[in-house]
């Protein structure tokens, strides 16, 4: 199997060797321009002083993309876990790192212009998309708050003025149905309209091996969108657009391992030291784990094909729901030729829900008889308006703008049979979010070749929580103040190429440990915003007469008060919490390739890759339930350092005026090590394959793929968790081998 991979990346090196003839093809164009919004106005993708990928919707299509966490498979530093009922984003190393149900990530994640809480990564549906945008690196001048590690922005397709539309029907692996339709066009002389929705249905991969039986990892899911463009007068344009989601999902089960290295007995003491999670994978560790039923050192199959659960869907427990409601004005008013305003207005509605047997056993593991379930819910609204004004002549230009968030977002935590004291210890908490910004940015001509960018962002933020666990009752206040920034240079020595640097800042709110709490209010503690320094050095180049593009960048990240998870022994019921973490030194390097060989060859490679470990007081550690330490000083960040990836894509004309296309396209992330000192998360390096075949009428009206997603049947854990005060670790199966054919009619 590693051979065959080994040949098709060999393969794929070769193509990208091949040269083209001096006296290459008239009829070609050019590389396809994509026009991005990353500045908040329109530009090519090769004219943005900024690290980032953009895809267009036709790509996202071609790839079979189809949740919100799919895509950064095909972006250099950009990874993604795939658990069940959240995704832990990562760009350049610097992890959301925070799973509180009404936590602050670090990565920014906009649609349509609007900023989304944190839930939505939990199974976001991607449908009907004009493209996707990734930055890299702190975004705080002009989208300030939680974007010190990058910003993802979701672009939807907007009303045509011709009538046009197309419906897909998908059918695959595990019961897989996939319904998508969008129908556009005008409604008047003055109003266009656009109306999309999506179905996702599958029976899941993995079988319970539970009592209940049945299968885990579902996916049930529904989504529609519709806008309507409006015509004011020849000035002025309103933009109006509803969206609604609704997953009905039964997540993936939980594989456990015994958590105890083998070669630490101490006979004095009569116990191991705790395995750290590569070796747990490796099956080089002992533990209690076998009382219950689970697999134990030297198991000869301790991977995928043993999903140790107790889910019971048709009691609720495993599912997962997300309800999303959204409503966003846009009115962009063209005052003059050389400005505009933009006011953009959106309220935002979630609802989440998932109920899990965490201890994925019919026993329980946490030593007593009852078995361990939890359950928590998210409902959050959230209001925001911003407005900016732009304009410039040439040479120059700039913008400025208010923005105002109230964000209001509450959540319950409850476990059943839990051991400790009586009853079900229930967390409720409510943070209200108050958040007001003011910025600007320009880009000025200093020379013909030389340009000068520089920006700001003020926010002053306020946030309140109110909680209450097992008839205690307690509340606090936080508030923030932080002054970003931007400087850089853009230097043109031809018209292909751009060269440039940047020195930004951004920073992370703080917020509060507001989690499962058991009774014990002294966790109820705030931990202050995450700040970071960020120095970029970056070029984009067209060559060989359009038909490569080559950019890269090379980047140092200086972060302070880094938030991360980590264990914390000292509450009268030891969790997992919010803490600073210290600071963190970042620095890494990313490269993306794309050229077009000849007219019907396309290929694409990306690579990623980074370094970069907490600095934190060499005093301060933190201790296992075990009484092992954890020293945070010197620890990895722990997501992959190296990411590669690539696409080969080649059309073959038919006689009949028909294109047949083939396409391949791999991933392959090196391992990571856990964050915060804790050993004991881990995901295992994967190399993951894909591919597919296209035909297209000649008309075009027509369009039939087949796909396999994971080729050569890649068997992995996406990512370990180390759980606290026991003997085990677990992890999530990553996807196995999938095949399906689309077929699509355009009209």
């Amino acid at each position: 199997m590693t051979n065959n991979k080994l040949a098709l990346t060999g393969i794929f090196a070769a193509l990208l060797a091949v040269n083209v003839p001096a006296n290459a093809e008239e009829s070609f164009s050019g590389i396809e321009e994509i026009l991005v919004t990353a500045t908040k106005r329109t530009q090519s993708l090769q004219d943005v002083s900024v690290s980032m990928t953009a895809l267009s919707g036709d790509k996202i299509d071609a790839f079979g993309f189809e949740d919100t966490r799919d895509i950064f498979s095909q972006i250099p530093n950009v990874s993604s876990s795939e658990g069940s009922y959240s995704a832990d984003i990562t760009i350049r190393g610097n992890s959301t790192l925070n799973p509180t149900l009404v936590g602050e990530d670090n990565v920014a994640l906009y649609f349509d212009e609007v900023y989304r809480p944190a839930a939505f990564y939990g199974g976001g549906v991607m449908m009907d998309l004009e493209r996707a945008e990734v930055l890299r690196g702190p975004q705080g001048t002009l989208f300030g708050r939680n974007s010190t590690a990058g910003l993802v922005h979701f672009i939807s397709r907007k009303p045509t003025e011709e009538q046009e539309g197309y419906l897909n029907f998908e059918y695959g692996s595990y019961g897989t149905n996939i319904v998508e339709t969008a129908i556009s066009g005008p409604i008047s002389d003055q109003v266009r309209g656009r109306l999309a929705l999506k179905y996702h249905q599958d029976d899941g991969f993995q079988d319970n091996q539970g009592p209940a039986g049945g299968k885990l990892g579902v996916t049930d899911r529904i989504m529609g969108r519709a806008h309507l463009d409006i015509d004011i007068n020849d000035d002025m344009n309103l933009l109006l657009s509803l969206e609604a989601s609704d997953a009905d999902d039964i997540g993936k089960a939980f594989n456990y391992w015994g958590l105890y290295d083998s070669g630490t007995y101490d006979p004095e003491t009569g116990f191991y030291k705790l395995c750290d999670a590569k070796r747990a994978l490796a099956s080089q560790c002992v533990g209690g784990g076998a009382a219950y039923g689970l697999p134990e050192w030297n198991d000869p199959n301790p991977d995928v094909t043993k999903p140790y659960t107790e889910h019971d869907p048709s009691a609720g427990d495993g599912r997962y729901t997300l309800e999303t409601e959204t409503v966003i004005a846009k009115l962009t008013w063209q005052l003059n030729n050389d400005m505009e305003l933009v006011s953009i207005t959106a309220l935002d509605s979630i609802d989440r829900y998932f109920n899990t047997d965490e201890d994925a056993s019919a026993v329980g593991v946490f030593g007593g008889a009852a078995q361990y379930d939890d359950t928590y819910t998210v409902d959050g609204d959230q209001f925001s308006q911003e407005f900016h004004l732009s304009g410039g002549d040439e040479g120059r230009n700039w913008l400025v703008g208010l923005f105002y968030l109230d964000d209001d977002r509450g959540s319950t935590s409850s476990v059943a049979g839990y051991e400790w004291g009586e009853g079900n210890p229930d967390t409720i908490a409510n943070i209200d979010t108050k958040s007001y910004a003011v910025f600007g940015e320009i880009n000025r001509s200093l020379s013909d070749t030389l340009s000068l960018v520089a920006g700001f962002r003020y926010t002053d933020e306020e946030k309140e929580v109110q909680i209450t666990t097992q008839g205690l009752s307690g509340a606090d206040r936080l508030t923030d103040e932080n002054l970003s920034g931007k400087l850089g240079l853009e230097w043109r020595p031809r018209d292909e190429m751009m060269i440039y640097t940047n020195l930004s800042t951004g920073f992370r709110s703080g917020n509060f440990n507001s989690d499962l709490f058991f009774g014990d209010l002294s966790a109820l503690t705030s931990v202050d915003s995450e700040e970071v320094t960020a120095f970029e050095l970056g070029s984009k180049s067209t060559l060989m007469d359009g038909r490569l593009q080559l950019n890269a960048a090379l980047f140092y990240q200086d972060v302070s008060d880094k938030q991360g998870i980590t264990y914390d022994s000292n509450l009268a019921a030891p969790v997992s919490r919010l803490i600073s973490l210290g600071d963190a030194d970042i620095y890494g390097v990313e490269l993306e390739l794309l050229a077009v060989p000849t007219d019907n060859l396309e290929l694409s490679l990306g690579i990623g890759w980074f370094d970069g470990e907490i600095k934190a007081d060499p005093g301060y550690i933190v201790y296992t339930a075990a009484g092992d330490e954890l020293t945070l000083d010197g620890s990895e960040l722990g997501s992959p350092d190296l990411m590669v990836n690539g696409v080969a894509s080649y059309n073959i004309p038919l006689n009949d005026g028909a294109v047949v296309t083939l396409q391949t396209d791999f991933s392959y992330h090196s391992e990571g090590v856990g964050t915060g000192g804790n050993e004991y998360n881990y995901s295992e390096a994967k190399t993951l394959v894909n591919a597919r075949v296209f035909w297209v009428s000649a008309s075009e009206k027509w369009e039939v793929q087949a796909y396999v997603k994971n080729v050569f049947e890649t068997e992995y854990i996406d990512n370990t968790y180390g759980s606290a005060g026991s003997d085990y670790v677990l992890g999530n199966m990553g996807m196995p081998r999938w095949a399906g054919v689309k077929v699509g009619m355009n009209f």
